[in-house]
Order: structure tokens, then C-alpha cells, then sequence
């Protein structure tokens, strides 16, 4: 959970996630962090720089990228172009329409998610052309390239995940050619119609948070720092900054907090949230560590919880 890391220590526990034999990291890309108690936020580009250096087998994405507000996409075809290259080919560009919380900040307007969707529709058109190593110029509806040619990686596309939540982000998916899709509730019909579409059931992704503590008491204490997380899609798109979140989530009572984040010691709880990614058919599954402990959190999860699910076919055992 990056904003309560800081860039070091975030590259400190990828090297022990490769130790433990994880599968993949996942980093969010933001300015502000969700809750004004979160306290960290570090530019994703410059930790992924260090986890690109840093480790050597395990794959890495980011969770998600906004390519269309708070950065131009040809400087995120750049980016992500480097990152590949650093990590030999590791790195998978996971992109999303943005929430306001991150991307009002350069004063740009942030407009209803139909144009925000036609936005990200161009981008990611964009930053294919550029991947092709050759000098591109566009005059699009929403973005302009003058003559510019992206050298890194040249001629190698960087794999695309979406964040998906409907029809109409499945078909932005399967239009702009991505490898996969990324999505925050263990929604079945969501990987029907991305296999609908002709998409890999090996390119889903999601989360589970793991509000892991010694005791129940610590844990739902632990579990509100991801309290900004239970409220819906509507109102974590439009908050623009962490003290509305703090105010939107101010009244939530600890029993809702605790049925929607896995807590304590008890491993059901985080057994029945993974199963529920897993029988939906998603195959790469991120755990969040909230608490502090990471390597108790990573312990938990090895010893308590994954001998514990129950695996579909194709479905790597470790994500």
C-alpha cells in the first residue's frame, strides 16, 4: 500500500516479495494519498526506477496509471518504454480513466468519465503509435505529438492492463489491442466479457487488502486506514483531495470497515475475499498489506491463507 511507504521502503519490500517467491508487485500511482492519516505518496515513476534495479525475476505493473491528466501520454510512453527496458521486459503498464483526487492538480479540468474515456482511448492509441520506434506526429481530438520518436525499447510495445468496470471499458480494452484487465470487485461478468472480447483469462487482476494484526481489536484498527476503499467507485473518482475522504468516511461504523477489510489473525476472512477473485475467474491477485508488519502480513498469507484456497485450473498458486 504505497501511501503508507515511502519510495525506500517500497523497493525494500519488493526485493523481499522475489525472496518469498511472489509472482508480481503492483504500485499505485498517485500525488495525494487517499486519507490524510496515510501520510506518504512517493512518485511511482522514480520507486519503479529503484524496483526495476532492484529485483530481477518478478514482474511488476502499476495499479493504475492515468495517462491523460497530470501527465501528456507521450511522456508515460517514455516512462513505461524505460521501465520495460530496466527490467527486461518485467513491466506491464496497468491503466486507468484517473480519479480526481490525483489529476486536478495541474488545474487541468477533470470532465465526466464518458470524455475521460475518449481521452484515455486516444492515449493509449498514441502511446502504441510511439512504441513502434518510428518519429510520430498526431493532431488528435484531446492530445498532440509533434515529430517526437521514443528511442527506449524501441519497436516493443509495452503491455496495457485497464481498469475495468462495465461494458463499455471491456470494449475500450479489446479496441486498443490490451493484454488484460484490472478490476476492484470480484465481478464474474466481468471476466466473461473480457474473454467475450477475446481476452486471455491470464490477464485479470485485482486486490484483496490484508489488514493482518496479532488481535482482531488491531486489525479492525488497522482496517480503517483502507476505510476510503468501501465506498463505491462514484465517490472515489470525485474527491479532490484526502480531507474529503476523511470527511466521506468519517461516519463509517467499524462493523462496515470490518466486513469489507479482512482483519486480525482470523485467515477465513482473507481465505473467502481471495476465493471470490479466484471463482469469478481472476488469475493475479495483489495482497495489500495495511499493516505495518510486513514480513508477519507475508508470513500470514504463506502459512495461514493460501494453503487455504481453492485453485482453478491455470490459476498460479503465489500470486
Amino acid at each position: 500500500m504505497c501511501e503508507l511507504r515511502s519510495g525506500s521502503q517500497l523497493i525494500e519490500h519488493s526485493t523481499k516479495a522475489e525472496e518469498r517467491g511472489l509472482d508480481f508487485l503492483s504500485i499505485s500511482d498517485h500525488i495525494h494519498p487517499w486519507l490524510p492519516e496515510h501520510e506518504h505518496s512517493p512518485f511511482a515513476w522514480s520507486v519503479l526506477g529503484g524496483v526495476a534495479a532492484a529485483t530481477s525475476t518478478i514482474d511488476i505493473i502499476t495499479g493504475v496509471t492515468c495517462p491523460t491528466f497530470r501527465y501528456h501520454p507521450v511522456i508515460i510512453a517514455q516512462a513505461a518504454a524505460t521501465i520495460a527496458e530496466m527490467s527486461n521486459g518485467r513491466f506491464t503498464l496497468g491503466l486507468g480513466s484517473g480519479e480526481r483526487l490525483n489529476e486536478h492538480v495541474t488545474g487541468t479540468e477533470f470532465p465526466a468519465v464518458d470524455l475521460r474515456h475518449a481521452m484515455l482511448h486516444e492515449a493509449m492509441d498514441l502511446m502504441t503509435e510511439l512504441w513502434t520506434g518510428e518519429f510520430i506526429t498526431h493532431r488528435g481530438d484531446h492530445f498532440d505529438a509533434d515529430h517526437v520518436k521514443i528511442y527506449e525499447q524501441a519497436g516493443t510495445p509495452v503491455p496495457m492492463v485497464l481498469a475495468v468496470s462495465g461494458d463499455q471499458s471491456l470494449d475500450l480494452a479489446r479496441d486498443t489491442r490490451c493484454a488484460g484487465i484490472m478490476a476492484i470487485d470480484p465481478d464474474a461478468e466481468l471476466v466473461e466479457g473480457w474473454l467475450e472480447r477475446g481476452g486471455s483469462a491470464a490477464g485479470t487482476w485485482a486486490e484483496v487488502p490484508f489488514a493482518w494484526e496479532p488481535t482482531k481489536e488491531a486489525g479492525l484498527k488497522t482496517a480503517r486506514r483502507f476505510r476510503f476503499g468501501i465506498q463505491g467507485w462514484e465517490v472515489a473518482a470525485e474527491l479532490p483531495n484526502p480531507a474529503y475522504f476523511e470527511a466521506a468516511t468519517q461516519f463509517l461504523f467499524d462493523e462496515q470497515i470490518g466486513d469489507a477489510v479482512p482483519h486480525g489473525p482470523d485467515p477465513e476472512p482473507y481465505v473467502q475475499a481471495m476465493q471470490g477473485f479466484l471463482d469469478a475467474g481472476f488469475s493475479n491477485i495483489a495482497i495489500v498489506p495495511v499493516g505495518d508488519d510486513f514480513d508477519a502480513t507475508m508470513d500470514f498469507w504463506e502459512n495461514d491463507v493460501r494453503p487455504q484456497l481453492q485453485l482453478s485450473t491455470g490459476t498460479t498458486n503465489g500470486k
